[in-house]
C-alpha cells in the first residue's frame, strides 16, 4: 500500500495541485515582476539562495543523521505551492505578488531543486556515498509532474476561461483534500515516524520555519517594502510544498527515510505559519484602529 502512495497517488495529487494553480493563472499574472521588479527579485533571491543556506547553517548547528540533514536541505529547495498563497491571504498579504513567486519558483525547481540536491549531497563526504541521485529523472519528473501541468492548465485557461474559474476550487479543494489523506496513508505505513516527534528532527523543521518567516519579514522591512509585500515574502519563504520532497524521496530515489523529515514539516510547519498569520491579524486590526 505504501508503495502504490508514494509512487503513484502521491504523483498524481501534485499534479493536480499544479493544474489546478495552472487553471487560476494568465500571462497577465505575472505582470507583478514588470510591476515590483525589486520585490518579486528580493522575494525570489531568499527563497532560493536563503532559505537553502539557513538549512546549511542549522545542519551545521545540530547533530542531525546524514538523511535527516539530506531531507531537511531537500524542503528548502522546494517551492511553496498553493500553500503558501493561501497563509498569504490569511495573513493579508499580496496575494497577486504570492501567486508570482510561488508560480516562477515552481517552475525553475525543475532545475534548481535537482541541481541544488546533488550539489549538497556530493559535498557531505563519504557519509552518503550509497546515495545514487539520477539528476535527468528527477527532472524529467519534476517536469512532468510541476512544469507541465502549470503550463497545460494557462492553455486551458486561456481557451475556456470560464470553465476554468467554476473548475479551479473544485480541483484545489479535491487535491488538497487527497494531498493530507497521502500525508496521514504515508505516516500510518511509516510510524516511526511519529516515534520521532520530539527530536533534534522536530527543533530543526520548526527553526527552518520560523527563522525564515523572522528573518524574511525583517529584512523585506529593512528594504522598506511595503508592508502586504512584507507579510508574502516572509510566508513564501517560510512556508514549502513538503509534497514536493516527499515525491522526490518517495517516487524518484526510492528512499523513505528521506522523507521522515518532509513528512513531519508537512504538519509543523503549520505551528509558525500560523502564528505569523495570527500576529499579522492583530497588527491589521491595531492599523485599523489607528487610522479610522
Amino acid at each position: 500500500m505504501s508503495q502504490s502512495v508514494s509512487q503513484v497517488l502521491l504523483i498524481l495529487v501534485l499534479a493536480g495541485i499544479m493544474l489546478g494553480m495552472g487553471l487560476g493563472l494568465t500571462l497577465n499574472d505575472f505582470k507583478q515582476v514588470l510591476i515590483q521588479p525589486k520585490t518579486v527579485f528580493i522575494g525570489l533571491i531568499l527563497q532560493a539562495c536563503f532559505l537553502p543556506a539557513l538549512a546549511i547553517g542549522i545542519i551545521i548547528l545540530l547533530p542531525l543523521s546524514p538523511m535527516a540533514s539530506a531531507g531537511l536541505f531537500l524542503v528548502a529547495l522546494c517551492p511553496g505551492g498553493a500553500t503558501s498563497n493561501l497563509f498569504s491571504y490569511l495573513a493579508q498579504g499580496d496575494v497577486a505578488l504570492s501567486v508570482t513567486l510561488t508560480s516562477i519558483i515552481s517552475l525553475l525547481s525543475v532545475v534548481t531543486l535537482p541541481l541544488g540536491f546533488v550539489a549538497y549531497l556530493s559535498t557531505t563526504g563519504n557519509e552518503l556515498s550509497f546515495f545514487s541521485v539520477p539528476l535527468g529523472t528527477i527532472i524529467k519528473q519534476l517536469a512532468l509532474v510541476t512544469f507541465f501541468p502549470i503550463v497545460i492548465g494557462m492553455v486551458i485557461r486561456a481557451y475556456a476561461p470560464q470553465w476554468s474559474q467554476k473548475t479551479q476550487p473544485l480541483i484545489k479543494k479535491v487535491s488538497t483534500l487527497a494531498m493530507i489523506a497521502i500525508v496521514l496513508a504515508l505516516l500510518a505505513t511509516n510510524m516511526k515516524i511519529l516515534s520521532t516527534i520530539i527530536s533534534v528532527n522536530t527543533l530543526a523543521i520548526l527553526l527552518l520555519a520560523s527563522v525564515s518567516l523572522g528573518f524574511s519579514y525583517w529584512f523585506t522591512g529593512v528594504l522598506k517594502l511595503p508592508e502586504k509585500a512584507q507579510r508574502t515574502i516572509a510566508v513564501e519563504v517560510g512556508v514549502q510544498n513538503a509534497g514536493t520532497a516527499m515525491m522526490v524521496a518517495f517516487a524518484i530515489l526510492h528512499q523513505p527515510e528521506l522523507a521522515v523529515v518532509p513528512l513531519m514539516y508537512g504538519l509543523l510547519m503549520n505551528i509558525p505559519a500560523f502564528a505569523f498569520v495570527a500576529w499579522s491579524q492583530k497588527q491589521q486590526e491595531k492599523t485599523n484602529r489607528v487610522t479610522v
